[in-house]
């Protein structure tokens, strides 16, 4: 059976863990590589990111997102670097102090295929 290489490969978050504060705009990188595809990064749970927190509701309205990640327009980003800017709503939740968060990241958009995962997020 032949291998299946992912297209998009997650080696390290900057910082290391991602702290986002409730309504705080908070900025992080992702490095890795594989950027230049299109991609839809979300907030998970679970290491194979089989669920999204981000957009429970899978919602198409950004605006209805629970945590919002967006491309931060005012850094450099290439194929190996994605700068962004995440913003957890109110709604955000509830978890408790032991969930663990993963960013993940899928091909095309949120129905697409799964591809990588990263632990180290938090919502404080």
């Amino acid at each position: 059976m032949p291998t299946v290489n992912p297209k998009v490969k997650i080696e390290r978050l900057e910082p290391e863990t991602v702290a986002a504060p409730l309504l705080v705009r908070t900025p992080f990188k992702i490095i890795g590589s594989g950027f230049s595809n299109k991609i839809y990064i979300y907030i998970s749970t679970k290491p194979d990111g089989s669920d999204d927190i981000s957009n429970p509701n899978r919602s198409n309205l950004k605006d209805d997102y629970k945590i919002k990640i967006d491309t931060d327009e005012s850094a450099t980003s290439t194929d190996k670097v994605l700068s962004l800017i995440v913003k957890p709503e109110l709604d955000a939740g509830p978890f408790d102090e032991k969930t663990e968060f993963w960013v993940a990241i899928k091909l095309d958009d949120m129905n697409g295929k799964f591809e990588a995962a990263r632990k180290t997020f938090k919502l404080v």
